[in-house]
């Protein structure tokens, strides 16, 4: 769901007396021969004609190690579990940033009541199975508090949440990580999600839909989208699927684009644009017609 800087010394030579000009000259041919030497093209340094600027390249960004953290709980009318890939190791900025994600994301699903759990764990963000089980300890809590659809007897329902946050599309400029969870709370069916973020492995920035462009052919990209999810091939076909109020205008989906392999993955949330029985719409805009549509910010992030 993922460079080389040089830097190039000049050393000055002071000429002391005019008496020892070729032991001068040998000096400064030599400090020009190691310059020169220090210059070879390699395969991440272009070779530079004598008299250009050389270029100087982003730094590249290591990799981002996580570390599976699994809790899990079940008993008569239960089922709880939680699965996360927590940051270790990496650009300290981009570790950070994803372990505030994964408080928030874990938090959201607590957030009512007039008291929200958003990102409400206040302990050490580097300790990932204390941040787990204070979530964990919450959502179980939540469920055996239920009195409404807890009981006794054989018509008791099997409660259920399962939360999954892993890492998944990397590159040397991007990170992907995947939210899945699901839950039931009694009922005629449970509630699935299927979202996550992006992050920029410079900064740690989240990126949003801000790196598109408006006007620059989203509109007819989701249309032609979610036509091949649905299997449709007018546009009659495809209102009939949808729970718009119209097809004129198509809201971009609440959860943020995400970088993929092979492209940009738009994916709507149950119930955002269509009814349950229709899942969760998406498709992926390879990236090449992204490209199209981005600004410069989101061209430069593009693997």
């Amino acid at each position: 769901m993922f460079y080389a800087k040089e830097k190039m010394m000049k050393n000055s030579i002071s000429f002391v007396s005019l008496a020892v000009p070729v032991l001068a000259l040998a000096m400064l041919c030599g400090c020009k021969d190691k310059s020169a030497n220090n210059q070879q093209p390699t395969a991440t340094s272009p070779s530079v004609a004598q008299g250009d600027t050389p270029t100087v390249k982003e730094e590249k960004v290591a990799g981002l190690s996580c570390k599976p953290i699994v809790k899990e709980k079940k008993e008569k009318g239960l089922d709880v579990k939680m699965e996360i890939d927590f940051p270790t190791d990496g650009n300290p900025i981009l570790v950070n940033a994803i372990r505030e994600y994964i408080s928030e994301s874990l938090g959201v699903e607590y957030a009512g009541d007039g008291l929200s759990m958003q990102g409400s764990y206040d302990g050490d963000l580097a300790d990932g199975e204390k941040m787990t089980d204070y979530y964990f300890n919450l959502k179980v809590k939540e469920l055996k508090g239920n009195d409404d659809v807890v009981g006794e007897g054989s018509e008791t329902p099997d409660l259920e949440s399962q939360t999954k946050i892993s890492k998944g599309f990397e590159s040397d400029k991007v990170v992907t990580f995947d939210y899945h969870s699901y839950e039931y709370m009694g009922g005629a069916h449970g509630g699935a999600a299927s979202d996550g973020t992006t992050f920029r492995k410079t900064d740690g920035r989240r990126l949003g839909w801000d790196l598109f462009v408006s006007g620059s052919g989203m509109q007819e990209a989701i249309k032609n989208g979610l036509m091949e999810y649905f299997q449709v091939k007018t546009e009659e076909e495809l209102t009939e699927c949808l729970s718009l109020d119209n097809t004129v205008f198509f809201p971009l989906p609440q959860t943020p684009p995400l970088f993929q392999k092979d492209g940009i993955l738009f994916i709507y949330q149950q119930y955002e644009i269509a009814a349950y029985a229709a899942g969760q719409p998406s498709f992926i805009l390879p990236y090449d017609k992204a490209k199209k549509m981005m600004n410069n910010t989101g061209k430069q992030l593009i693997p």
